[in-house]
């Protein structure tokens, strides 16, 4: 099961800097970025990272309010189209998702779609039938 790390932030200047140095610090890369304006100057900054578990316990202790939020992450292809040909496959899975993002893949074949799901387990099930490939963790944490 995959994580993201979730952050609620404030837009001022500096605070996604402040983000990066702690993770920075704590020596935990950065895999892929997806920052969104929620209102009244704040947002939500969603983070793959290659290790979830201490990103969140850092940036907690330095006084940012992150989460952990579970994802299913699947493979796509990197080409015209590759996006459109799996949102079909995710439509003919019956999957609704609030959150997405992607990151290309070093292969230069293929890609990561990151899709923030309420019920995972049950939407993993779904996915895997109509033929997605879930991407292992260690693969999505780039480790």
């Amino acid at each position: 099961m995959s994580y993201q790390v979730s952050i609620f932030i404030e837009n001022k200047l500096g605070r996604l800097e402040k983000v990066t140095a702690l993770l920075r610090d704590a020596e935990i890369n950065i895999r892929s970025v997806h920052l969104n304006h929620s209102a009244k100057g704040w947002g939500v900054l969603n983070l793959v990272v290659s290790d979830p578990e201490l990103a969140q316990r850092v940036l907690n202790e330095g006084g940012m309010s992150a989460a952990l939020r579970e994802i299913a992450v699947v493979e796509m292809a990197d080409n015209p189209g590759g996006l459109n040909k799996l949102l079909a496959e995710v439509v003919r899975a019956g999957i609704n998702f609030t959150n997405a993002y992607g990151r290309v893949v070093s292969d230069g074949d293929s890609a990561f779609f990151m899709i923030d799901i309420q019920d995972i387990p049950d939407a993993r099930e779904k996915l895997t039938k109509v033929g997605l490939k879930i991407i292992p963790d260690l693969q999505v944490y780039g480790l």
